[in-house]
């Protein structure tokens, strides 16, 4: 790779311990990238600046444009060569994220769907630090569509553990808003790596949504769950033995201690919450048994409604005992998909209501590839430990 080369301008690195809000740092990437540009522009066009005798296969320069460009560092104020022909396009803004791009999307969507254009533009401004032209969105919608389809249909195999988590959001349907929800799956490939396997738009979190789901993973060739690790919502449960016979179901025990400290009353739940967490997190079988006794023995006169419910959901609740216990503390909860959920909720709260269904599935699902694309490489649990 050729060397970079690049003006600080002045004041820049003195800038970087004492301009507040990061300007010091914007003003360092911003020279970066700008030669980074500069270079690329030379060697597009096989000729610097102004040089003279020079053949060009690829087109003649014509001047410069200013381009605003939103990074983590901050808006950034670049100038773009220009090509007559116009040939020359900076490979950094052909890198953007695709959920940058799909937010982008989704302003031209917010048009269509009759929001007003001074929303959209605060929703641009909010999101990028820029304007968004409907021709360039157009593009991008073109460009990422096709790509988040490809993800949600690709070819799936054996996946040991499988996690799955709903989010609802606020959609336009016609002249009426609805919530809609977005269901979606992650799995354990046999290398111990976490995947994100597929997602899906639905009217509600019901029984049929989740056998929709879980029926789609399986036409893709998903095999091989034998644990699927979820909140206890009754209709995914239901639609888990039916999709998965065999494979065993852990509930998300931090979901169940919220619900369970509700039984008894609120100078106990501090107590009670401590000696129900001690059975969860037990290594084995029979020291769940021994806990169990002790917690029935200290709040079945007290809390007796408490106890049972802790007793009715145990099965459910110490499913992971029957794993390799370096294994148990990853699948206890659903806290992985938990924050990616949380990601989503933070784009999705600056639309606040979603122009169609389309449109959220088209940014949650580029979301969904970039976390599955991190999540790739990393071993998350080692799959060669035995029980």
């Amino acid at each position: 790779m050729a060397e970079l080369k690049f003006e600080v301008p002045e004041g820049a690195v003195e800038g970087l311990f004492s301009q507040s809000g990061g300007e010091g740092f914007r003003v360092l990437v911003e020279s970066v990238v700008q030669a980074l540009i500069e270079r690329q522009a030379d060697e597009h066009f096989n000729a610097p600046w102004n040089a003279r005798g020079i053949e060009r296969p690829n087109g003649y320069r014509n001047g410069f444009k200013s381009r605003g460009f939103q990074t983590v560092a901050g808006a950034l104020d670049l100038s773009v060569p220009q090509a007559r022909n116009g040939s020359f396009k900076p490979a950094v803004f052909e890198r953007w994220q695709r959920s940058e791009r799909a937010m982008m999307a989704a302003c031209v969507d917010m048009v269509l769907m009759g929001v007003s254009n001074r929303k959209v533009t605060r929703l641009a401004e909010e999101a990028f630090g820029a304007s968004v032209s409907a021709g360039l969105v157009s593009q991008l919608v073109k460009d990422l569509d096709p790509a988040v389809e490809a993800f949600n249909t690709r070819p799936l195999g054996r996946y040991q553990y499988l996690l799955v988590d709903a989010r609802f959001d606020k959609v336009r349907e016609g002249k009426r808003v609805v919530s809609r929800a977005f269901l979606w799956a992650m799995g354990v490939n046999e290398e111990g790596e976490r995947e994100v396997l597929g997602f899906l738009d639905w009217g509600g979190e019901t029984e049929v949504a989740w056998e929709s789901l879980f029926a789609a993973l399986k036409r893709r060739g998903l095999k091989g769950v034998e644990l699927l690790v979820s909140d206890a919502h009754e209709g995914l449960c239901e639609a888990a033995m039916k999709a998965f016979p065999g494979a065993s179901w852990q509930e998300c025990q931090a979901h169940f201690l919220r619900r369970a400290i509700e039984e008894v009353r609120k100078d106990d739940q501090k107590p009670f919450r401590n000696d129900v967490r001690m059975i969860l997190q037990a290594a084995g079988r029979a020291e769940c048994d021994d806990l169990l006794k002790r917690l029935q023995e200290r709040w079945d006169a007290k809390s007796p409604k408490a106890v049972a419910y802790v007793e009715e959901h145990l099965e459910g609740l110490v499913a992971i005992l029957a794993l390799p216990e370096s294994h148990h503390m990853r699948l206890r909860t659903t806290n992985t998909v938990e924050r990616v959920n949380q990601e989503l909720k933070r784009k999705g709260r600056l639309v606040r209501i979603w122009g169609n269904a389309e449109a959220r599935v088209r940014i949650y699902g580029a979301l969904l590839m970039e976390q599955h694309e991190t999540w790739m490489g990393t071993v998350w649990l080692n799959m060669k430990d035995k029980a």
